[in-house]
């Protein structure tokens, strides 16, 4: 079975659940089909989702029933997951409420808000902003134990309960892409205006000083960290249910003149067309609240290519030879990628620095 066949099954599944959308008929299939099945919904962060439709569905086949409860046991960790990360995201609130700290909680938890049932929702990191209190907030987690490490760009790094903290003095990362500070620099001033308007209630009522971004703050700050993502490696189908859920329950609430401004200011109405022309075509959803215009077909064509067909993990040790040479193909490959994201934006500029940068990394380890 082609992983097109695949994705097909996924999204009839997944509409299913998170749309109710009309399930399709399932076609027969045997336990190993069954297993690449679920092995490429994992891969694209919806196997929590899918796996709810087993709760409804009789399978006669042993060998399947054995391979769907195996992978019962992988989705069950995303609720584990989501659990420990509430914890450490209201301890954060608690740290920060002792500095008079105000906190603003990105992507993750706060997507998972907008699905049916939160903890179905995969990720990793806890992206936080301080509103301008970058520094001051890292200075109070250091004194709770909690180290942040520097990184290339846009956020420190630490961890809490093992779970990995991103504390945003950027929304964005803007050294290597002009485009990059006219968004930031609205995201900035929108967080300022309306970044305490919505609190983070999911987090108790005893947490004050918590909030979650803006339903415009985040049609920018979405269809730009999917826009990232797509030109260094590719984008999941999670990411493009994130975006069909944001729509769906919260597209009425988003100041689109606003927002199509950026995007034509930062040259990403293109990517914004092929996003929507993708939900469009592959996923079946339109919304009459959203007014980007769909992109070019052949264009989404091709970006639901990479999606099914995303670029190999690098296999090598971090910051050795093979691993450059590794990571320099793949962004060679990703060329049209970061021509559709960044028009206008020179490709080898940011090829050399990179190039520069493993190459100063590698001599320090000499």
């Amino acid at each position: 079975m082609k992983r097109r066949e695949l994705a097909k099954i996924a999204v009839g599944l997944c509409n299913k659940v998170l749309l109710k959308q009309e399930q399709p008929e399932l076609p027969e299939m045997t336990a190993k089909e069954w297993d690449k099945m679920l092995n490429f919904a994992s891969m694209q962060g919806i196997l929590p989702i899918i796996i709810q439709i087993f709760d409804k569905l009789t399978v006669k086949d042993d060998q399947t029933r054995m391979v769907i409860i195996d992978w019962y046991g992988t989705a069950a960790e995303s609720g584990t997951q989501y659990q420990m990360r509430v914890k450490t995201m209201r301890e954060l609130s608690k740290i920060f409420e002792k500095g008079e700290i105000d906190v603003m909680f990105m992507k993750g938890a706060t997507l998972a808000q907008l699905y049916p049932n939160p903890q179905w929702r995969v990720f990793d990191d806890i992206d936080f902003y301080l509103f301008g209190e970058f520094e001051r907030g890292g200075k109070l987690m250091s004194e709770h134990g909690i180290e942040n490490y520097t990184f290339p760009h846009h956020h420190t790094q630490a961890f809490l309960n093992d779970v990995m903290l991103e504390n945003h003095y950027d929304f964005v990362e803007r050294v290597n892409h002009r485009s990059d500070v006219v968004l930031d620099d609205a995201l900035k001033a929108l967080a300022e205006k309306e970044g305490r308007n919505i609190p983070a209630a999911f987090l108790g009522d005893d947490i004050k000083n918590a909030y979650v971004m803006t339903p415009t703050m985040n049609a920018v700050f979405l269809m730009r960290h999917m826009s990232t993502h797509f030109a260094s490696e590719t984008i999941p189908l999670r990411m493009l249910y994130d975006w069909v859920l944001f729509l769906e329950r919260q597209g009425k609430e988003v100041d689109w003149q606003l927002v199509l401004k950026l995007y034509e200011q930062s040259g990403m109405m293109r990517f914004a067309g092929i996003i929507q022309q993708l939900v469009c075509l592959y996923l079946g959803y339109e919304n009459k609240d959203c007014p980007i215009g769909l992109g070019k077909t052949e264009d989404a064509d091709k970006v639901w290519k990479s999606i099914m067909n995303p670029p190999v993990h690098d296999p090598y040790e971090v910051y050795t030879m093979r691993y450059y040479l590794f990571e320099a193909k793949t962004f060679l490959a990703n060329r049209w990628k970061y021509k559709t994201v960044y028009p206008g934006e020179s490709f080898f500029l940011l090829f050399s620095k990179h190039v520069w940068s493993g190459v100063k990394r590698m001599t320090r380890s000499i």
